[in-house]
């Protein structure tokens, strides 16, 4: 069956960088828009079929996953990747069912017939991938019909986070000023205790 990956499954269901623990996986980059991509994919799913159990086929759609297309560059659709044990393997032949089975077929076969080999791109860090979902949140359907909608939202948020900000600066002068009242009053117990203890010492003297 042919398996469809996105921006949050990719590297969880591949484990694409930490070496491909969950076995080879022959991957097709693709658009809807593209044609070349539309005709193929009849025959990626049938290849799904045939390579079930040996070889992980699947699918990701670069338009709706920006993330994963900038993470393995992609410029050309489709693109068709085997990304197994850290490398990955372009396929660049003929795309009849036979002729991908053959290069899926075994490591020694796509390591030869592969057009180019690079290795795994790393993960995107945890500030790329926030900053992907909000470049995807802005090309979404819902913000493009709803502007005023999503302004208004983003300066309350703004807002929000400006009061949330003043009120932590607040609570951190009060906290400052209690430390210093603490402060100030313990110089003067010292000071009282030891006027106190020079008064006593004083009078112990006269005494004698």
């Amino acid at each position: 069956k042919l398996r469809i990956l996105t921006d949050e499954t990719f590297e969880h269901d591949t484990q694409a960088s930490t070496g491909s623990t969950t076995g080879p996986w022959f991957v097709m980059f693709y658009a809807p828009w593209c044609g070349h991509c539309r005709k193929l994919l009849p025959t990626w799913e049938d290849l799904a079929d045939e390579m079930y159990g040996q070889v992980n086929v699947a699918a990701v759609d670069v338009t709706a996953n920006t993330e994963v297309g900038s993470r393995f560059t992609i410029k050309r659709l489709p693109t068709l990747y085997m990304i197994n044990h850290g490398k990955v393997y372009r396929y660049a032949g003929q795309r009849t069912l036979e002729a991908l089975t053959e290069f899926a077929s075994s490591p020694e076969v796509y390591t030869a017939k592969a057009a180019e080999t690079l290795d795994v791109p790393a993960p995107p860090s945890g500030l790329k991938h926030a900053w992907a979902q909000v470049e995807k949140l802005l090309q979404s359907k819902f913000v493009r019909d709803h502007p005023i909608v999503v302004a208004l939202g983003f300066s309350g948020s703004v807002f929000l986070l400006m009061a949330i900000t003043a009120y932590g600066i607040f609570l951190c002068a009060n906290v400052s000023e209690s430390d210093a009242e603490v402060e100030a009053k313990r110089r003067l117990d010292m000071e009282k205790n030891r006027q106190t203890g020079a008064s006593v010492k004083s009078g112990g003297k006269a005494a004698e």
